[in-house]
């Protein structure tokens, strides 16, 4: 287990707490005892224990706080987030549990300069820094993964590592948003078993059960068995939503310096019936529909199974080197059918055009990577070295149907839209493959410089064909091929608390359009300038951290003047910000998670949307918080904790156009509290409500389609066991 692991163990029922301070010191306070104060004896009370021990500090269960010291994104091996020269946010298990973080929309929409947008299906969208986020599963680069797909609950997961701005190095291909990187709990090395049990609005229900621990007598076989639960009415009426989730794990010391990890994870989950919202009135105005109100069919409906297979081989050589080698295998099937409305609602009829679409889709995955880090000396003082290579084939399938069901009154369409078969008229096939091999080198120049220097040759095809309504031939588009990915970085430490950064990244996106003689499109480039500056306060117990980036995006498809039909490379856009971020204990019992964003995007060069906003849909200015206080054991109110969060954005809009086809939404707060208490040892129980002052919004601003508000005032109670 892990130095934080270790410490909380055996401190467990003594009241005395603990934090990770650098990398290598622990730092114990018994909360009873002012520091340095005279007791009533007259003796003098003892200062912080630190207590030595080695620890990567990236596993974040065990640990209770909601900083991570390190994070694996970065660079594949734990590096502390003081010496990254790039913005990282990090929710770690703790927040996870004390937020009731279930799923990955509710992960990200509280992560600083993340924003969380749900499509009504049971899939969302998520952007950062005015482009797509990417996905990484322990540092497996899934481009797009987390986009309109269906996730696994949080429960299997340690922690989630969010890196902003462009993540070539590591991950390939990609937009310049960054990545999400969700770490899987792993076996520990002592009988553990925990129980969550959450009950809430609209007949929510949910269970999860972790049991893990040893097989043998001297820890070497290790398993771990999570299984969650979960049913739930929407806040609109109809709607409802089931999912049951498995994951196992197992770890194999086969020697002293060799282990092996396995995993695998099996989720069913069904939307039914499920609403893609609303449109507007023909004339523009919004419909002011109650927020219960549900415009689809009472047949509809979407399911989901993903599966996922996960192998780790990490062996430790003399000399601080480790070679880590990774194989990921992730399938997810998806059926749906459903109608929805489009276009204007008669003003006179509340009357709308609705259609009625479904389908299969069929994704596989397959991802290898091995790498080898370690440190070595120059100029006399210890630098690290990564080198690795990685490889990913996927492979998409779907079929799709469209049928105009014609004109109904929104307010009684889920009753009265009948359900039709709908003939598959589209079909796609593809099949892409991504070959990199990438190394970066950390080189302590003085003491307080480090210079950071990367780079990735990437090779990247793919081929697509139709299926439907008949089945074509295979057809290519341009690939890639020795495509270099360069980064720089650079921090220098000012003192014991404050650094200072400034990194350069790149990243690559293939294009599919062909210009007028046939050739393929140089893909588009993304190069980011970052500036900043990191501290460290409080004993290492809180982190603060401020940045601004400059993001270019070049290279972008557009219409050939000369040849409407056809391409060149010629768009450009610009994504320009500021963020800040305060994580960590701020005093004895306070944990504290702040974030600011300041966003500005503008198409440079576009025939179309000349000098607008490349994503209205991200706010310019967005803050978070969460924060949570427990009572310490000298207080009366000891075993009780508060806890109070908000998100707050500016005005977003949404299309391009005029009337219906552009959405307005000013700019609102939303504010969630809770209490909790401790009632024993093993046992606690806090309630958590959301939208406390029960703010009306929209979670997507509706135009001709698809507008969904955001949920009303809810309740949660979550009863916490451990042994």
């Amino acid at each position: 287990m892990s130095a934080p692991e270790a410490i909380g163990r055996l401190l467990a029922g003594t009241g005395i707490s603990y934090r990770v301070s650098g990398n290598q010191s622990i730092v114990l306070t018994d909360p009873k005892q002012p520091i340095a104060a005279a007791g009533a004896d007259g003796a003098t009370a003892l200062a912080p224990i630190v207590v030595q021990g080695a620890s990567n500090g990236a596993t974040t269960e065990g640990s209770g706080s909601y900083r991570a010291e390190s994070v694996t994104i970065a660079g594949k091996m734990p590096v502390p987030i003081r010496e990254i020269p790039n913005s990282v946010s990090v929710i770690t298990r703790q927040r996870i549990a004390d937020q009731n973080l279930n799923s990955v929309e509710d992960t990200l929409r509280q992560t600083t300069g993340v924003t969380a947008t749900p499509y009504g299906d049971g899939t969302s969208y998520f952007n950062a820094r005015g482009y797509a986020l990417d996905a990484q599963y322990d540092g497996m680069p899934v481009p797009g993964g987390v986009q309109y797909l269906t996730q696994f609950d949080m429960s299997i997961y340690d922690r989630v590592e969010i890196l902003r701005g462009p993540a070539g190095l590591l991950q390939g291909s990609g937009s310049p948003a960054g990545a999400a990187n969700f770490i899987r709990r792993m076996p520990l090395d002592h009988f553990a078993i925990s129980t969550d049990t959450q009950i809430g609005s609209w007949n929510f229900k949910r269970q999860t059960v972790d049991v893990t621990g040893p097989f043998n007598s001297d820890g070497s076989a290790r398993g771990r068995l999570i299984v969650t639960g979960q049913d739930r009415d929407f806040f609109y009426d109809d709607a409802g939503e089931w999912h049951g989730t498995a994951y196992g794990a197992l770890q194999f010391d086969l020697d002293d310096k060799t282990t092996l990890s396995l995993s695998g994870a099996y989720q069913k989950q069904r939307f039914s019936p499920f609403d893609y919202g609303q449109s507007r009135y023909a004339d523009g105005s919004y419909l002011n529909s109650p927020r219960s109100a549900f415009f689809g069919a009472d047949w509809s409906y979407n399911d989901f199974q993903t599966s996922e297979l996960y192998a780790n081989l990490k062996h430790e050589f003399d000399g601080d080197w480790v070679s880590n080698t990774t194989v990921m295998y992730r399938d997810m099937q998806n059926d749906s059918k459903y109608a929805y409305m489009f276009g204007g609602v008669d003003t006179a009829t509340n009357q709308a055009q609705y259609a009625i679409q479904g389908g299969p889709l069929h994704n596989q995955w397959f991802g290898f990577d091995t790498n080898l880090s370690g440190s070595f000396d120059f100029l006399g003082r210890e630098s690290q070295l990564l080198v690795g290579a990685n490889y990913s084939y996927r492979t998409s399938r779907s079929e799709s149907g469209y049928v105009g069901a014609g004109l109904f009154d929104i307010y009684s369409a889920p009753s009265t839209i009948p359900e039709v078969d709908v003939p598959y008229n589209f079909g796609q096939q593809s099949r892409t493959n991504e070959t990199g091999i990438y190394g970066q080198t950390r080189l302590k120049l003085l003491d307080p410089l480090t210079l950071v220097l990367g780079g990735r040759l990437s090779f990247y095809g793919n081929e697509h064909r139709s299926i439907v309504p008949t089945e074509g031939d295979w057809t290519s588009d341009p690939s890639v091929n020795n495509k270099f990915t360069p980064y720089v970085g650079i921090v220098y430490d000012l003192n014991d608390t404050y650094s200072i950064y400034g990194s350069y990244a790149d990243i690559f996106q293939p294009q599919a359009q062909t210009t007028f003689t046939g050739a393929g499109l140089q893909p588009r480039v993304g190069e980011q300038y970052e500036v900043g500056l990191k501290g460290v306060f409080l004993d290492g117990g809180l982190t603060a951290t401020v940045a601004a980036f400059n993001i270019n995006d070049n290279h972008r498809a557009v219409a050939d003047p000369s040849n409407p039909l056809y391409s060149i490379a010629a768009g450009k856009a610009r994504s320009r910000g500021i963020e800040a971020e305060v994580t960590g204990e701020v005093f004895t019992g306070l944990d504290l998670t702040a974030g600011y964003t300041y966003l500005q995007t503008k198409y440079l060069s576009d025939p179309d949307y000349q000098g607008l906003t490349v994503d209205p849909e991200e706010p310019k200015h967005t803050f978070k918080l969460w924060s949570k206080y427990t009572f310490q054991d000298d207080s009366p109110l000891k075993g009780v904790s508060l806890g109070a969060g908000m998100r707050a954005y500016s005005s977003t809009d949404r299309g391009a156009g005029t009337g219906i086809d552009i959405g307005h939404q000013g700019g609102y707060a939303v504010f969630d509290a809770q209490v909790g208490y401790k009632i024993n040892d093993h046992a606690d129980v806090n309630l958590t409500v959301k939208n406390l002052f029960d703010r009306t919004y929209f979670d997507r601003i509706p135009t001709r389609y698809f507008g969904i508000y955001g949920e009303p005032r809810s309740f949660m109670v979550s009863l916490k066991t451990h042994w």
